[in-house]
């Protein structure tokens, strides 16, 4: 299993986040209609793999700059909020509680 999920990385890391994003639209909008087929669930993977690709070169490019500027961290992108630097990280309180993430709730299932 772990062969086969490292190959299906490898292949969809060779392709262009531009080409993937730009079916994005496409397989949000058969997401966005639920119908209980294969279709469907496929669809959902592949706009899952979409938003892999996207949020990898984020974080990549995120520690590529803060290698590349450790001394000017308001050059970092936003992604800071979400990783933050690790001597900021350090400087924390001890015993302080880290921030709550933000929950997505999905779309209620009772009709309107």
């Amino acid at each position: 299993m772990q062969r086969v999920l490292e190959k299906m990385a490898r292949q969809l890391n060779a392709y262009d986040e531009a080409s993937l994003m730009q079916l994005w639209q496409q397989y949000a909008m058969r997401v966005n209609n639920f119908e209980p087929t294969r279709r469907w669930e496929e669809a959902a993977i592949a706009l899952c793999l979409i938003q892999a690709v996207h949020w990898k070169n984020h974080l990549f490019n995120y520690h590529l700059a803060s290698t590349a500027t450790p001394d000017a961290p308001e050059d970092l992108s936003s992604l800071e909020v979400f990783f933050p630097r690790k001597d900021e990280a350090a400087a924390e309180e001890p015993g302080r509680r880290p921030a709550k993430a933000t929950i997505l709730r999905f779309p209620s299932r009772e009709p309107k």
